[in-house]
């Protein structure tokens, strides 16, 4: 939800000046929809004798266009540009017992370490410190709701004493999701070898390698339950060549040669398999269109629809599998009655 689809970071550094140069590359790129600049650094809280440290994004008034945040409001507004306006996660929010009310005066300090070198004197010196006025609370997943703050840009520009100018990343929305490859190949090029260009797999490496994996382990696994299952077919076709014993000994005599014989019981056997299976994954891209659409699933305990995505690889991976385990337990229904009393002979 926090994560936009392309995202300009620099390779050294921590921060950029956002120049004219970047701000006609990005404004030239017709298949941009919107960009924002958005500056990043963790911070240390105080509210109420409760202290944490989270992830300030101090964003400006484009942000909302990349990254569609009100719609996952749980209370308040979003923070209006050049205020010190704040929005907070519901789970941040729970821990600091903080509640929106209508007290204007209810504020939360946020308190950055100085840059600098050389041994500290006195503590109360050490930070840059800066009141809030929580206006917001967003509902997204835990992770999110307990790490990020959101203000405006100035704000925390003024906080952490940036240049004007001075960013930690812009954030891209496509006017095409399928465009993304072909928009970050082309700014890369034009930005040169001082940014990267990354998109949300890029973002989150470890989540995204930890899903595949998680993904393939769920294959197996259904795979392994599907194994199961054809043992059904194997009885079923077994059963089939004993109930048709004296139609087959019937055929053999009027001439239909028993490799013949077997492929028929081995058609029947797989077309159960690949129409059942067919059936199966209709049903099942339904329901994930329908996820899609009409969301009927929702992450818990939040208001978000659970994620889904179609891919043909997918979908062709399942109709191989149904396709050669079907075959496999086909072919052992068939050899084990050929070699058990004298049905094929």
């Amino acid at each position: 939800m926090t994560d936009p689809e392309l995202k300009i970071t620099p390779k050294q550094g921590k921060t950029f000046i956002f120049n004219d140069n970047l701000k006609n590359i990005l404004s030239g790129e017709k298949n941009i929809d919107a960009y924002s600049k958005v500056i990043s650094e963790k911070v240390f809280i105080n509210y109420n004798d409760k202290q944490r440290i989270a992830k300030l994004k101090g964003v400006d008034s484009n942000y909302y266009k990349v990254i569609p945040l009100e719609n996952a409001l749980f209370a308040g507004d979003i923070p209006e540009a050049n205020t010190d306006a704040l929005l907070l996660g519901l789970s941040l929010a729970n821990e600091l017992s903080f509640m929106l009310s209508g007290n204007q005066y209810e504020t939360i300090n946020i308190m950055v370490p100085k840059p600098g070198k050389g041994i500290i004197t006195d503590p109360r010196k050490a930070f840059n410190s800066k009141y809030f006025i929580p206006v917001g609370i967003f509902q997204t997943t835990p992770e999110h709701e307990n790490t990020f703050l959101f203000s405006d840009i100035s704000a925390a520009r003024q906080l952490l004493n940036y240049k004007p100018g001075q960013i930690s990343a812009v954030e891209i929305k496509t006017t095409n999701p399928e465009l993304i490859p072909v928009i970050q190949k082309k700014l890369k090029k034009l930005l040169g070898k001082q940014f990267y260009v990354k998109n949300r797999k890029q973002q989150n490496v470890l989540i995204y390698r930890m899903l595949n994996t998680e993904n393939l382990m769920v294959y197996f696994i259904f795979a392994l339950i599907l194994l199961l299952a054809l043992f059904n077919i194997i009885g079923t076709i077994m059963m089939i060549i004993i109930d048709k014993k004296d139609d087959i000994q019937t055929l053999n005599v009027l001439g239909l040669d028993i490799a013949e014989i077997k492929k028929v019981f081995l058609i029947q056997g797989l077309s159960m398999t690949v129409l059942s299976g067919i059936f199966g994954l209709i049903l099942g891209l339904i329901l994930v269109f329908i996820q899609l659409k009409y969301p009927f699933l929702y992450v818990p305990q939040t208001n978000m629809p659970y994620p889904v995505e179609i891919h043909l690889s997918n979908i062709v991976w399942v109709l191989l599998t149904i396709l050669f385990l079907g075959a496999l337990s086909t072919y052992i229904a068939v050899v084990s009655n050929s070699r058990r009393g004298q049905i094929f002979s």
